[in-house]
């Protein structure tokens, strides 16, 4: 697990590196290149906090780009909100990096039929430099904030504690989770997830594979800005009801392809 933050306030919004700011006006007037179509991601000795839950099925729709389809769960919508730590994280097999993300999406429905779960990206935020730099080269807009927070503390069990994850950023309405997480006791299964996003040069589709991935059970809120666009998504400053599907997940590896297409 990678060492855990200290919080340091007042907390500053942060811009992508000059070289990274650099590199994206270069690009920015051009059309996407073989160099540009889609990059890969191996990940190492990673947790996570998954959670999804329902949210209004017309808040939740209306932003979901046209080009895909939101999936309704009963009357409802599902949000998708995810936090991960890994020790490391190769970027086209390049050299490892210690890795945080944190996502939160909506569900919808599969556009090309893979996939155990389909989300579209509403946030996409990391501290890893070069990760944020790849998929901005692509269209989706992540953003890249070095001091992304998580931390889990295990209590005197030794199996569960306390996690909390804060993110923050250029653009980003700030937003933290908060509560408990158990490890997992049982063995591990593979479980593919896809993330999608409409950039400016097509469909960019994040296809990730947990090929043996562990699950516990979490209890863990979700807080932010009532006035912000996610707090406007679950009608307040606080979500606590993931109850569709609240896991902590512990994996070695996982894969994962980035593409982009037209449509």
């Amino acid at each position: 697990m990678k060492p855990t933050k200290m919080n340091t306030p007042p907390r500053r919004v942060w811009a992508l590196p000059a070289i990274a700011v650099l590199a994206l006006a270069s690009m920015a007037a051009r059309p996407a290149t073989a160099q540009t179509r889609g990059f890969s991601v191996d990940f190492t000795q990673c947790t996570e906090f998954v959670g999804v839950g329902p949210v209004d099925f017309s808040r939740a729709s209306s932003l979901v780009q046209s080009v895909f389809t939101t999936l309704p769960v009963g009357s409802t919508a599902a949000i998708v909100a995810r936090a991960t730590s890994c020790a490391s994280a190769q970027v086209n097999g390049g050299v490892g990096v210690p890795t945080i993300i944190s996502q939160i999406g909506i569900e919808i429905a599969s556009p090309d039929g893979t996939g155990d779960i389909n989300n579209y990206t509403l946030i996409y935020v990391t501290d890893n430099a070069q990760l944020a730099l790849a998929f901005r080269l692509l269209g989706l807009p992540a953003i890249f904030d070095p001091t992304l927070t998580y931390e889990f503390t295990y209590d005197s069990t030794g199996k569960s504690g306390e996690l909390y994850v804060e993110a923050q950023g250029q653009g980003l309405p700030g937003y933290f989770l908060t509560g408990t997480e158990t490890d997992p006791s049982g063995s591990g299964s593979d479980f593919k997830a896809n993330w999608w996003y409409q950039g400016f040069a097509g469909v960019i589709k994040q296809a990730s594979d947990f090929p043996n991935i562990a699950f516990g059970p979490a209890n863990v809120s979700l807080h932010t800005s009532r006035e912000s666009v996610l707090g406007k998504l679950i009608g307040g400053n606080t979500d606590a009801d993931f109850h569709f599907l609240p896991v902590r997940g512990v994996y070695a590896a996982a894969h994962m392809d980035v593409t982009i297409s037209s449509r």
